[in-house]
């Protein structure tokens, strides 16, 4: 006992052993829908449901496992929702690649992240992109998903890019999705750290009472099925220029939101250091990259850090101990497969909207800002939604970022950094349409 409150520092960060056992079960309680959300939403993809279970499962909890031995931080890490959605929906479906294309473009994101991470470039791209330019990629994410949650309820077709119609709201699946989405919000409201879990199971019930037909769908089973999509990952992908606007858009979508939840998490807490600083950022970072890569060769898209660890957080939980716990928590999510097949993908479209609210700024943060400021962020939520795109919604806010700070004669404040990431991403989306 002595050794674990050494190790972990239980003194300084001024927590014990109960109070992180009831973190780890927090955070995991929190974050546990992933487990069915992410299977229903790469199959979409045609990625076979049980392989997506297993690389899901494994990845988060390994990733989860070594954010508390070696970074000795209590955050959590799963496949993201706005990039598995990104994959799916955009790469695999709308620029029409394989899902084998699409781990791989997401396993040289996670190359990109790694390399930056362990170089002194990564404290420079933290620091010289604007905030609100980051905030605005956040709501374009967060439009992204609501589009998608929109989609997958029938009440919007696309027809490629594009928006081609809008259909009634009067069919079973947008039912589903109006069901979800009450329930989210409600326990989100009473401030339970399991709304989404609730959400998802209770519009899973609905889904079953009024009849939506899931019978034809792929079912999760225990079985060799797990493995087919091991190192099945197209590594050549790197080498498709239609892909490189995906590869930094997953990227920076990735990198930009581990650090910021770093930073949201640790907040006046007793994780910061006597400066302020995040002791172990490094090793964080690293953990979330080599997630990424690991998750890509077993066949899920990106990982990183989950904003559900602040479940954990908040009741306590300050060092590794609380993700340690989470991480095995995770590991005997396997046993529970079956119950997947019991969960329709409309089922989890009223949480995925709410989700997609919640990475918008607050209002009172927006208030404070200047018109130079707002204007590239509408801008990137307008082209999102035209579009369908991040990447054009990124170059679109960065440009008129760096044209309005002309305009007003603030060309001092352009720093090297910002424009070369909007050259690139520039670039990239020329490549995508050109090559």
């Amino acid at each position: 006992m002595k050794h674990i409150n050494v190790f972990f520092n239980f003194k300084e960060l001024k927590t014990d052993i109960r109070t992180e056992i009831i973190a780890g079960l927090s955070t995991f309680l929190a974050l546990s829908y992933i487990f069915v959300v992410n299977p229903a939403i790469l199959s979409e993809g045609g990625m076979n449901k049980s392989a997506v279970l297993f690389a899901t499962v494994i990845t988060s909890a390994l990733a989860t496992l070594f954010m508390g031995l070696w970074a000795k931080k209590p955050f959590a890490l799963a496949p993201g929702l706005e990039m598995n959605s990104y994959v799916v929906y955009y790469v695999i479906l709308t620029l029409g690649f394989s899902w084998q294309y699409g781990l791989g473009i997401v396993f040289w994101s996670g190359v990109l992240f790694m390399v930056l991470t362990l170089t002194n470039v990564r404290k420079k791209i933290i620091h010289d992109i604007p905030d609100k330019l980051k905030a605005g990629l956040s709501a374009s994410v967060g439009v992204f998903l609501m589009l998608i949650a929109l989609k997958i309820s029938g009440f919007i077709a696309y027809e490629g890019i594009s928006i081609q119609s809008f259909s009634s709201p009067f069919t079973k699946p947008f039912y589903v999705f109006l069901v979800g989405l009450a329930l989210v919000v409600l326990f989100d409201r009473l401030k339970l750290k399991v709304s989404i879990l609730i959400s998802i199971i209770g519009a899973t019930i609905f889904a079953h009472l009024t009849g939506l037909d899931i019978s034809s769908r792929e079912k999760v089973v225990i079985s060799g099925d797990m493995f087919n999509a091991f190192m099945q990952l197209d590594f050549s992908a790197i080498f498709e220029p239609k892909l490189l606007s995906a590869l930094i858009i997953l990227f920076v979508i990735d990198f930009y939101g581990s650090v910021a939840k770093f930073l949201a998490f640790t907040r006046k807490t007793t994780m910061l250091d006597s400066k302020g600083n995040m002791p172990n950022m490094k090793e964080a970072l690293a953990v979330d990259g080599i997630a990424t890569m690991t998750g890509a060769t077993l066949g899920t898209t990106s990982v990183t850090v989950y904003v559900e660890s602040a479940a954990g957080i908040s009741v306590g939980g300050r060092s590794g101990l609380t993700a340690i716990v989470c991480a095995l928590l995770m590991f005997l999510f396997i046993p529970l497969a079956p119950i997947i097949n019991l969960v329709p993908v409309e089922a989890t479209t009223g949480a995925l909207l709410m989700i997609g609210l919640k990475m918008f700024p607050r209002f009172t943060e927006i208030k404070k800002w200047s018109t130079i400021e707002i204007i590239p962020v509408l801008c990137m939520i307008i082209v999102t939604f035209l579009t369908f795109a991040l990447d054009k919604a990124m170059a679109t806010g960065f440009i008129f970022y760096i044209l309005a700070l002309l305009f007003k004669g603030k060309r001092k404040e352009i720093n090297l950094y910002l424009v070369v990431s909007t050259l690139l991403i520039s670039v990239a989306i020329i490549l995508s349409i050109y090559g």
